[in-house]
């Protein structure tokens, strides 16, 4: 009989002891837009300015910015952890229209304080026909979620975007900023009643 006592105090101190489940979203859904400068123009600018006069003839760079809207579904099944796919579409010049099927894990870092640090890696993948074929872009974007409400949060942030257009590597910095409809009403700070 005493060790059926000692056991339920166990099983009590233990499911009472534990701390707070942490939150998930659940199922989610993200429109963003971005804009970026192409850090490939200064870089070339920069090289080919000592060695060759005409540097802006040769250019064959995409222009200096780049805009872009993206669309990412996916599921936060843990909650430091989510996998989401997608499109992007991306603008950089004239008949440089990509649209772009991406995968984009996303790694959230302060979970529990409702408004979640959050890092995103990016594979893109051509899916349209335009001045160039198979282009494919590799990124990654830090950023903050911040609530606006029980399904909702914004997200804004930075990123780091590499793009292989055709025969020319570019790389993009720029800013991005976005919305995040989610459905577990519970995970931020406006669910919780």
């Amino acid at each position: 009989m005493k060790k059926k006592y000692l056991l339920l105090l166990l099983v009590s101190i233990s499911g009472f002891g534990q701390k707070q489940k942490r939150p998930i979203q659940g199922f989610y859904f993200s429109p963003e837009l971005s804009a970026g400068f192409n850090l490939s123009n200064m870089i070339k600018s920069n090289r080919d300015r000592e060695n060759d006069p005409n540097y802006l003839n040769n250019n064959n760079y995409p222009n200096d910015f780049s805009y872009g809207i993206s669309a990412v579904a996916g599921f936060n099944f843990i909650p430091n952890l989510s996998l989401g796919g997608g499109l992007k579409y991306t603008y950089t010049v004239d008949n440089f229209h990509i649209l772009y099927g991406i995968i984009q894990p996303k790694i959230l870092f302060n979970v529990d304080d409702g408004e979640p640090v959050f890092i995103d890696l990016t594979y893109g993948f051509q899916l349209n026909k335009s001045v160039v074929d198979n282009s494919d872009l590799y990124g990654i974007k830090v950023g903050k979620l911040v609530s606006h409400s029980k399904r909702l949060s914004q997200q804004g942030g930075f990123y780091l975007e590499g793009q292989q257009l055709g025969n020319t590597g570019v790389t993009f910095v720029g800013v991005f900023y976005g919305l995040t409809v989610f459905s577990n009403k519970n995970y931020n700070e406006y669910g919780k009643d």
